[in-house]
């Protein structure tokens, strides 16, 4: 909710007029800037005079659009090069949850934000912000994917306590965002905030929530004038250099192989504030953040990981897609690249060549996927997607892998989302593929699929996917359906589809009741999934029951009963498998969290020679202990099995223990120190880092990793099997300021 403090300029006076006459939304213009404010959090009466006032009066959850419990305003004021927002949040101080953390990690804790759709088509909305703590929060949302964190901009942000509560104040360079070609930015703006006073997750927020939600940020509704912003191009490098130095144990005795290095360069140049050029030669793309450990004892599938390499996350949210079609991570280790953006009045365009030296090669199976590594390639990425308005789009999308060893892979995909009559969406997608095999094989299988090989001995095939999903969303209800179809000969050698031959007919229904009582919110959904191969014979018949809740005791909990009928792997028909999930979260304050996971059932023991039913059982513990804002020690436990039902001799049986200790010395510098056993693996696993950030793009660490094994099965002692100590410094080069 807008309040206007002091009248509007003439200028902006007659563009109301204008639009009012025109019948379109009324559009506030926030102050210029007049004086200088002074970044440290508070709001004073001097700096923040003049400025455009927004009301958080709703709470958007665990209600939705009723009014809001707390307090909340923000400010905005402008000039030529800067956006600068000012929010004050009203409160008990001793119940605000905040802590010292990494960018992007706070997003449970006390937070106050702004959020924006610059283009007010709903292409996609950002999210900038920061905890109560100054820990900086921004990401991207789209209408086809979840919110993206990984998205980041350089802004700068102080926030400060008072006796009644606390504020926020962040200066966010309109040089950092792709904006319209347009001589005056209009936008569409609003602001949330999230507390923990009441005893459960609140969101409030100046815009109402919609049932709707295909893009959170983009549901915001007041039109503001933002001036002309001067064009200031971005022109970033960012060269790193990387000290590696390797040890394992070939037979006998552990060996320190010699120290490497590796330089290499990335950068980025703005063409217009709607388009860009960005380039890679020589990447580093080590990661700091460790992938979960997953266990994988009866998967026969292969698995995808989020994508957190900078280079493949500007523009991500162009390449999300229900198909998959595009898989940055598929481009593991690039000698360079080179991507272009541009974001349209209308469209939105990408293109992305790269040449890759360790290719991944997934082929996908009707009960397996197939792996190997193809050696070196060739990458092209081509996006096209026309914006409609209403979170809406229709597009392609495009890619082609050359393989230096032969062979080739392309896929085309029309794809759109449609939301219609204020309720329903539609997404549609239509892929084809085409693989030709090259001579020279890469993966260890004699298996077969429609009459073909998977062994790449110079075949040629195309296959087909379609995708059709309508879903109706409204207040206290939800249904949809969706028919899925993906042919045995279809792949996507730049994507991730690890399973084809299947036809999927799903159909679904929730219910969701409010209160304001003991129990804020619950939540009833009934799934059901049938799935046909290209055969048109029945694989699997699967039914699912849950309920989800809230309370105002920050305990929330799930119940799942799932059940499948029947379901047919190799060959073999299975009868009857049924399963229970209970789970919960508990977070009474902010030095502690704990969850837990119980799952007992049936399931098929999928890798073993002769596959059948046995009985499985999987629970795991999570707790964070924090001492302080700037200590934490966090705890997890997970447990697997599945046993013979009648011998009860174990398919498989093992544990993952972990134990982290976290030391957040500021907002940037941080530690980290990891022990983890592993039964799945047979090892244990060491890591220790320090790691200093102060923006997205500058990062010094220094760090190693160990494994450990029992040398024999008598042993009680254990060795150390591979190690490897690393550094990197990477710096930012702004050659546009």
């Amino acid at each position: 909710m807008i309040k206007k403090l002091n009248p509007i300029s003439q200028n902006s006076l007659l563009f109301l007029i204008e639009n009012i006459f025109l019948g379109f939304f009324l559009i506030f213009s926030p102050s210029l800037l007049s004086e200088s404010i002074s970044l440290d959090g508070v709001l004073s009466e001097n700096e923040w005079s003049g400025a455009n006032l927004y009301d958080l009066e709703y709470e958007l959850m665990p209600s939705r659009n009723t009014p809001a419990a707390l307090k909340t305003y923000a400010y905005i004021k402008y000039d030529e090069e800067y956006l600068y927002i000012g929010m004050k949040a009203y409160g008990d101080p001793d119940k605000i949850r905040a802590t010292l953390k990494n960018r992007d990690q706070a997003w449970n804790e006390d937070y106050l934000a702004m959020m924006a759709d610059p283009f007010r088509d709903g292409r996609y909305g950002i999210l900038i912000g920061v905890n109560a703590l100054g820990v900086q929060l921004d990401e991207k949302h789209t209408s086809n994917a979840q919110p993206d964190n990984s998205w980041d901009i350089l802004f700068r942000s102080a926030t400060a306590f008072q006796d009644d509560g606390y504020s926020a104040e962040f200066i966010i360079p309109f040089s950092e965002l792709q904006l319209p070609d347009t001589e005056v930015q209009k936008w569409k703006i609003g602001f949330i905030r999230k507390s923990y006073q009441a005893g459960v997750q609140t969101v409030f927020g100046t815009f109402k929530n919609l049932p709707r939600e295909t893009c959170y940020a983009c549901q915001v509704d007041e039109e503001i004038l933002l001036g002309s912003p001067k064009k200031i191009y971005r022109n970033y490098i960012y060269p790193y250099i990387f000290l590696n130095q390797v040890g394992d144990r070939p037979v006998k005795d552990f060996k320190l192989q010699n120290p490497d290095y590796e330089i290499g360069i990335t950068g980025l140049y703005e063409l217009t504030k709607s388009s860009s050029i960005e380039y890679t030669i020589n990447p580093d793309f080590s990661q700091v953040e460790s992938d979960v450990p997953m266990i994988m004892a009866n998967q026969t599938f292969a698995i995808s990981y989020p994508e957190k390499r900078t280079f493949f996350l500007e523009g991500a949210e162009l390449l999300k897609s229900d198909m998959q079609s595009v898989y940055t991570r598929s481009i593991t280790n690039p000698l360079g690249a080179l991507k272009y953006i541009n974001q349209g009045e209308r469209n939105s365009t990408y293109l992305m060549q790269a040449t890759d030296t360790d290719s991944p090669y997934l082929a996908a199976g009707q009960f397996r996927s197939y792996k190997g590594n193809a050696g070196k390639s060739k990458v092209t990425i081509g996006r096209f997607k026309r914006n409609l308005g209403q979170n809406s789009h229709i597009g392609f999308i495009g890619t082609n892998r050359e393989y230096q060893l032969g062979g080739s892979g392309r896929l085309l995909e029309f794809d759109g989302l449609i939301n219609f009559l204020d309720d329903y969406i539609l997404d549609i997608n239509f892929a084809r593929s085409e693989t030709h095999e090259g001579n020279i094989d890469f993966i260890n299988t004699n298996s077969t699929f429609s009459g073909r090989t998977y062994a790449m001995d110079g075949e040629s095939f195309s296959g087909t996917a379609k995708n059709f999903r309508l879903r109706r969303v409204v207040n206290g209800s939800n249904w949809g359906v969706r028919f899925k179809d993906v042919s045995p000969t279809y792949r996507a050698h730049v994507g991730f589809v690890g399973r084809n031959d299947y036809k999927s007919r799903n159909y679904w229904y929730g219910r969701t009741y409010r209160s304001n009582g003991t129990i804020r919110k619950i939540n009833f959904r009934w799934n059901n999934r049938n799935r046909l191969n290209f055969r048109d014979q029945k694989t699997q018949e699967f039914y699912e029951f849950s309920i989800d809740l809230e309370t105002n005791f920050n305990f929330t909990g799930s119940f799942e009963y799932q059940i499948k009928p029947s379901e047919k792997f190799e060959g073999t028909q299975f009868s009857e498998q049924k399963e229970i999930e209970i789970s919960g979260n508990y977070h009474p304050r902010e030095s502690f969290f704990t969850s837990f996971r119980y799952e007992e059932g049936e399931s098929i023991a999928y890798r073993i020679e002769n596959p059948e039913i046995g009985d499985s059982k999987e629970y795991n513990f999570f707790t964070v202990l924090r001492f302080s804002d700037n200590f934490k020690i966090s705890l997890g436990h997970r447990y697997s099995e599945l046993k013979n039902k009648i011998t009860y001799e174990n398919y498989y049986a093992g544990e993952i223990n972990r134990l982290e200790f976290d030391y957040q010395i500021n907002n940037a510098l941080s530690s980290r120190t990891i022990i983890e056993k592993n039964d799945f693996n047979n090892d244990y696993f060491l890591e220790a880092l320090i790691q200093w950030k102060p923006d997205p793009y500058t990062i010094f660490y220094i760090g190693g990793t160990q494994f450990y094994k029992e040398p024999n099965p008598l042993s009680n002692n254990i060795r150390i099997e591979t190690s490897q100590l690393y550094a990197k410094f990477q710096y930012f080069l702004n050659l546009g300021s």
